[in-house]
């Protein structure tokens, strides 16, 4: 990590600090349905026409929006993905179960610190379900070429991106045939992944002006994360598009904005002020600092239970 990140990271939030909602844009909000409900196992609690609120055990994980006028094109500078964690491996495989099921086109992959499916609704919006396994993980390793590799326990190296053994996973439910419908109540949003064009200067933001800490900053291996101590990876950017990113079109589907979740109102505070000895605009209703970064994507800064 540079000094110059360092010094910007002094102010840190607290561990407890955690994600909130999700809210996306869509074209359809009933075309999205299918993947959000059928597939994810996200039940409806909440729907007044405009936005529908998903979530589990009455806790709002997902809100979608209705009126988006074009599909978020593949890489667009925008939403990668939001990821929903579970918390058992048993629970990543009845979402398997469910997307196998539904017939939906979804991918799979073993980032050896985690297990992952990832599936995108009809918007373009894209969704990781995974399972965290740092059991499996020892250390990383970058050579001066920019390659990563991820040192599992026993000592052998990965790239992080091997496929993930579908058919061996599904094998936590036995032979019952049965595909529960719903996701499990301890479900939570884990982080969130976006696309990017200038990671560093978001990381400036991130880092200087909210106070999360850095963990990896790779322009060679093109993903820049930060997050807390309790949780490394909660904001991601990548900029594996190169030059192919393009921004989104006017009014298209993806990242409305998320939530951020701090323990308490001086916690806030504290965010608040540092933007305001930076001169960087935000403005506070019913409790919640409204933001957005360098590069626009909005955010929004609760106290938790309010």
């Amino acid at each position: 990590m540079s000094e110059e990140l360092r010094s910007m990271s002094e102010e840190l939030l607290a561990s407890a600090t955690h994600l909130g909602p999700v809210h996306l844009r869509v074209v359809d909000i009933a075309a999205a349905l299918p993947v959000w409900v059928d597939a994810v196992g996200l039940a409806v609690l909440g729907d007044d026409g405009a936005a529908v609120e998903l979530g589990v055990d009455g806790k709002a994980l997902i809100v979608l929006h209705a009126g988006a006028d074009a599909v978020l094109p593949p890489k667009a500078r925008d939403l990668f993905h939001v990821a929903i964690h579970v918390t058992t491996r048993k629970e990543l495989a009845r979402v398997a179960a469910r997307l196998k099921a539904s017939g939906m086109r979804y991918s799979a992959q073993d980032h050896l610190i985690s297990e992952s499916l990832y599936v995108s609704d009809p918007s373009g919006n894209g969704l990781e379900i995974c399972v965290d396994t740092p059991e499996r993980y020892a250390s990383r390793e970058e050579a001066a070429d920019g390659r990563v590799s991820l040192i599992a326990t026993d000592g052998s190296a990965h790239s992080g991106l091997e496929p993930l053994d579908v058919a061996g996973l599904l094998r936590e439910l036995g032979n019952s045939g049965h595909v529960e419908p719903m996701l499990a109540a301890d479900a939570f949003i884990g982080h969130i992944h976006m696309r990017a064009r200038s990671p560093e200067a978001l990381m400036a933001f991130y880092l200087g002006m909210l106070g999360f800490r850095p963990h990896i900053q790779s322009r060679s291996f093109g993903l820049f994360d930060c997050g807390t101590d309790r949780r490394p990876h909660m904001v991601a950017f990548n900029i594996w598009a190169r030059d192919e990113l393009r921004e989104p079109p006017p009014g298209a589907a993806g990242l409305d904005h998320f939530t951020v979740v701090v323990p308490s109102a001086e916690d806030l505070a504290a965010v608040a002020r540092r933007l305001g000895n930076a001169n960087l605009p935000s403005t506070q209703t019913d409790g919640a600092l409204h933001l957005a970064d360098s590069e626009g994507n909005r955010l929004r800064i609760v106290v938790a239970g309010d």
